[in-house]
């Protein structure tokens, strides 16, 4: 609905400067000097012609051209997708995926590979109750996940239905704190920049104006890690190398602009550390 309001209050605006532009244009014309000659008359709208709106000049929106807006060809990323991209995560709590909120210290049971799938056993301790949990993540061509049995870490997760869209999101961490998975699937607004710590994640519009004209375009994700950097478009993926051997592999499933209708932007995307070396 925010942007459907958006759209109407722009037509709106649109049109009553549309009228006040002509009544303007009207007043102006009876107020010509009676020695006006034909000449002048002509002169002046030579003078108009010659300054005619060009390239470069503020668009039909009424504002100037966006950062997202480029001449020529947008980059072909904008329109190709990698069928190996995924970012579908699940975290089960005591044999259920259902609604959940919770960040509690974990034990890691074990970790394998089912079905082209990466599924880690937990135990966890809320509040001196324990809970069994289960984090099944894609398996990542560049490897197997970079934690193991018997390792301590600090589980993240959210699973929640606003009636008209639903959200989850993961956050797994080792006992010193450092990533080890981190996903939205999706995230309906703004990014959580701490969520994927240490990685800085910025975005770009290199994929055509902000407009809401309700016709997403996929973001350009521009990730950071040290002196590293990695740009991804929606249904891409790539890796940022932590050292000789672990990286961190990333998946952007979805990560669009000029959405429609909860919010203008979402994203679905998926960081997990793997072993590579």
């Amino acid at each position: 609905m925010i942007a459907l309001r958006g759209l109407k209050v722009w037509m709106c605006t649109g049109l009553w400067c549309g009228a006040l532009a002509c009544s303007t244009a009207k007043d102006g014309s009876s107020q010509t000097e009676p020695e006006a000659t034909e000449g002048a008359t002509e002169g002046a709208t030579e003078g108009a012609t010659a300054g005619s709106p060009t390239e470069g000049a503020p668009t039909e929106t009424g504002g100037e051209p966006t950062a997202g807006e480029t001449e020529g060809a947008l980059p072909a990323e904008c329109a190709e997708t990698d069928p190996a991209v995924s970012a579908d995560f699940e975290v089960e709590i005591d044999g259920s995926s259902d609604l959940h909120d919770i960040a509690l210290p974990c034990i890691v049971d074990e970790v394998g590979t089912e079905a082209g799938r990466s599924v880690t056993r937990m135990l966890c301790d809320e509040d001196g109750t324990p809970r069994a949990v289960i984090v099944s993540l894609p398996v990542a061509p560049e490897g197997e996940v970079a934690w193991a049995a018997g390792d301590s870490v600090q589980l993240a997760s959210r699973s929640e239905n606003f009636e008209v869209y639903s959200e989850k999101q993961l956050e797994l961490r080792g006992a010193d704190d450092a990533l080890l998975a981190a996903g939205v699937a999706p995230r309906v607004g703004g990014l959580i920049p701490e969520l994927f710590a240490p990685i800085a994640v910025e975005l770009a519009t290199a994929c055509g104006p902000v407009v809401n004209d309700m016709s997403a375009r996929s973001y350009q994700l521009d990730f950071t890690l040290a002196d590293q950097s990695l740009s991804l478009f929606s249904g891409h993926r790539g890796a940022l190398a932590i050292d000789a051997a672990e990286s961190f592999a990333i998946d952007v499933e979805s990560a669009i602009y000029n959405d429609c209708c909860h919010s203008t932007e979402s994203f679905v995307m998926l960081i997990r550390r793997v072993k590579t070396g």
